[in-house]
């Protein structure tokens, strides 16, 4: 049976009822994990938490949490509370997100991400390993003498990185247990699997101590125009608005003239012109669209190319009925 994960995303800003339902319907149709995204709008853990008491099986991850407006004590209370809760499905995805979150929203100095995410990573593993004798980094200090006072179903918590440059991917393969890319193709996932392998055989791992785990774009749709236009609009929002990280890697991929068209149209206020910028080339290169046949071919070609866990991310305003559709048709239970 084929690996398969889900965002919540198509359901993350409506009534906390229809995340349930959403959830609920993800387990039932196998998918593996689901992951929970956080920008400004609900709690990754407090979601997640309750999620955890209505849901049996299905894996529960932050997808992701950012660095900065948690201490890693936090992250690490956090991660074990809702492992606890969970019976021990949790995984914790870490990010540095960007300045429009870090510091337009949570009011935080966002400095040397790549290092912040190391430390936090290394930290945050001491903490739930049980270790007394606190952290010293760069970045971050915890005084040593301190133990997590609560129930640890587990000593070792999956923490993914959300790791989208070249030096990033590389610190991933160091440092975590899987990789939450967004803004890939088959072809571009197989060129940085090149690094990542590389990097693991250097620090003495084997390929499959790590998950590579892709967000995907994705809608099952039999009104094709309709949902490449909910795509169009996603892609753009992420290119226009958040953040360079993502423009750049977009650029990275080359699509660098059609990244900055988006970014000059978005920031004069000209949302749907910046989402007809997003050209068929690009959409089809970053996101998946069609009927559910086509849709699990091209899920199958991300397979090939290294994916472990293909993770299902669709846009926030999908319409119901393609949501409900797309978590039918792609679940592991739908082959």
């Amino acid at each position: 049976m084929s690996r398969i994960g889900i965002a919540v995303s198509a359901v993350h800003d409506r009534p906390f009822a229809e995340v349930v339902a959403f959830a609920s319907a993800a387990e039932q149709s196998g998918y593996e994990t689901l992951f929970v995204p956080e920008a400004w709008g609900r709690d990754a853990f407090v979601t997640l938490g309750a999620l955890a008491r209505v849901t049996e099986r299905i894996g529960l991850g932050t997808g992701i949490v950012n660095v900065y407006s948690r201490t890693p004590a936090l992250l690490a209370m956090a991660a074990l509370t809702l492992d606890e809760i969970s019976g021990g499905r949790a995984t914790l995805g870490l990010g540095t997100s960007g300045q429009r979150v870090v510091e337009g929203w949570h009011g935080v100095p966002m400095a040397r991400p790549l290092r912040r995410l190391r430390e936090t990573t290394e930290a945050v593993r001491a903490i739930v390993s049980g270790s007394r004798r606190g952290y010293t980094g760069e970045t971050l200090r915890i005084a040593p003498g301190f133990a997590v006072a609560l129930a640890r179903p587990r000593d070792r918590i999956p923490i993914y990185h959300a790791s989208l440059t070249p030096r990033g991917i590389r610190q991933c393969a160091e440092v975590a247990d899987g990789w939450l890319p967004y803004f890939v193709s088959p072809e571009t996932l197989r060129a940085d699997l090149v690094a990542i392998e590389e990097t693991l055989r250097g620090v003495g791992r084997e390929r499959a101590s790590f998950t590579v785990a892709p967000f995907l774009p994705v809608i099952v749709s039999d009104d094709d125009a309709a949902a490449r236009a909910v795509l169009r609009r996603h892609l753009a929002f992420y290119i226009g608005g958040m953040g360079r990280f993502y423009r750049e890697t977009v650029a990275r991929h080359g699509f660098g003239d059609t990244a900055a068209e988006i970014l000059r149209l978005w920031e004069a206020g000209q949302r749907d012109a910046a989402a007809d910028a997003v050209t068929d080339k690009l959409l089809d290169a970053f996101a998946i669209v069609g009927d559910a046949r086509r849709c699990r071919a091209r899920l199958d070609d991300y397979r090939a190319a290294g994916a472990d866990l293909p993770i299902l991310a669709l846009p926030g305003d999908v319409a119901l009925a393609d949501a409900e559709r797309t978590v039918r048709a792609l679940g592991a239970t739908a082959r």
